[in-house]
Formats: structure tokens, C-alpha cells, sequence
């Protein structure tokens, strides 16, 4: 069982490594996100960068690896809290990718993905925290961290056994938000215009 798990820990990193927003803008022969905007590539960052159609292909992709991940780590009868780990691994993947010279996003769409798998109420906790925050103040990196922070409390209530992966998720998240959290408290965070 405990080589089982390391291969699914391996295969989640694997699949957290494939960063759509590149992926998707080198197959349409376009500039590589992490370049242009806010240099992540992200779904965030490929609306901003004008493409609504390429920005949901991302969002999609990057929720989707991280909820795959979690799913072939239930088909693979491991615990909950092993799925919690294997959860992490996939962010991680997203975060530093080894196919992209470690150079990832943010991780929120992913953690997103495997939230879903591993607890959909908190999942929907979070994204209606991050709807309601992105509706007010029209600034994602807010609107994701507001929905981050809201994980934790959530899975203490509905999920106590997923709080130490999914609080680590969190933290990675934060610290990879540290720049903006930066521009936020000085008051020049971007907005995105209605």
C-alpha cells in the first residue's frame, strides 16, 4: 500500500505539471502567458490577456487534472486522507511544474479540482465566497484568496481527517499569492473592468 501511494503522489504531480494556459497558447500559436499580464499562467491571466474562449479551456483543464487526480486515488481505494496528500501533490504539480521549468501558476483552479473531489460542500463554500468577493470588488487575487481561507474552517466542520493537506494547499496558495497580497494592501491590485 505505501508504494501504491508514493505512485499515485508521483502520477498527481505528473498531472498538477501540465500547464494548460501554456499548453493551449502553444498550440494557438500564441505568446506564452507567463510572459505577458500578470506572467501567470492561469485562467485569470488568459482573460486578461483578452481570450475568454482560451481563458475557460484553461480553467477547465486545470480544475480538471486536479479532480483526476483525486479520482484515480479513490478508483485506487486509497484513504481520504490519502487523497487528501495526493490532492496536494497535484497543486504542487501546478505550482512547480517539471515540465515547464517550474515555472506554474497559483494554484487555485487545481485546488479547486480537488476540493471538489475530496469535499464538495467546502468546494462550493469556497467558490461562492470567491463569486460573491469577485462580484464586489472585481479582483481575482482577492476573490482567491477569500475563497482559500474559507477551506479550512469549512473542513474542520465537514471534513476533519483532510484539515493538514488541504490547510498546507492553502498556505502554498497564499505564499504564491504574496506579491498581490502586497499590491492589495497597498491599494493597486489590478481590477478587471465590467
Amino acid at each position: 500500500m505505501h508504494t501504491q501511494f508514493l505512485f499515485w503522489l508521483v502520477i498527481a504531480y505528473l498531472l498538477g505539471s501540465v500547464s494548460f494556459a501554456v499548453l493551449i497558447s502553444h498550440l494557438r500559436h500564441l505568446p506564452d502567458p507567463r510572459k505577458l499580464g500578470s506572467g501567470n499562467p492561469g485562467a485569470s491571466n488568459m482573460l486578461r490577456l483578452g481570450n475568454r474562449s482560451l481563458a475557460l479551456a484553461t480553467l477547465a483543464g486545470d480544475l480538471g487534472k486536479g479532480a483526476l487526480a483525486v479520482a484515480l486515488a479513490r478508483y485506487a481505494d486509497l484513504s481520504l486522507l490519502q487523497q487528501g496528500w495526493v490532492g496536494l501533490a497535484a497543486v504542487c504539480g501546478h505550482i512547480l511544474p517539471i515540465f515547464h521549468r517550474l515555472q506554474g501558476g497559483k494554484g487555485v483552479a487545481t485546488a479547486a479540482g480537488v476540493m471538489l473531489m475530496l469535499c464538495w460542500p467546502a468546494a462550493l463554500i469556497a467558490a461562492l465566497a470567491w463569486g460573491l468577493t469577485f462580484y464586489w470588488q472585481r479582483i481575482a487575487s482577492l476573490a482567491s484568496l477569500l475563497a482559500s481561507l474559507t477551506l479550512s474552517p469549512a473542513l474542520a466542520w465537514l471534513a476533519p481527517a483532510l484539515l493538514l493537506p488541504v490547510t498546507l494547499i492553502v498556505l502554498l496558495i497564499l505564499l504564491r499569492h504574496r506579491l498581490n497580497i502586497g499590491r492589495l494592501l497597498a491599494g493597486v491590485e489590478n481590477r478587471f473592468r465590467p
